[in-house]
């Protein structure tokens, strides 16, 4: 997610971070999938090209995993109010059901 949808998040008390703000600017997807997992953060990403297979190979391999979300083309990179009122209505939704919809799987943002 870009820089002023994390702000405006922050300012809504939700606990995100952009991959460059934990040392990893550079990664590759793998190695942002893995720092996810092991501090227990679900990706919230539109690359569903990239991270379907490695949600598929942890799935399988039964290895678990907090989950990815994927940002639709529907919503367009710039509109960054809709971004945010996409996940706060997910954050909303698994608090209600006291549970991660997402997670070991994945999901879509609407």
């Amino acid at each position: 997610m870009s820089g002023p949808a994390l702000r405006q998040l922050r300012t809504r008390g939700v606990d995100v971070v952009h991959g460059a703000e934990v040392g990893l600017p550079e990664a590759d997807d793998p190695e942002i999938f893995r720092w996810a997992q092991s501090e227990g953060r679900i990706v919230v990403t539109r690359n569903y090209r990239d991270f379907a297979p490695l949600v598929r190979a942890l799935a399988a391999a039964r290895e678990p995993f907090p989950g990815v979300l994927f940002l639709p083309s529907s919503l367009r990179p710039n509109d960054v109010g809709a971004h945010v009122t996409a996940l706060i209505r997910w954050i909303n939704d698994a608090e209600a059901a006291a549970a991660n919809p997402v997670e070991n799987g994945l999901g879509w943002l609407s």
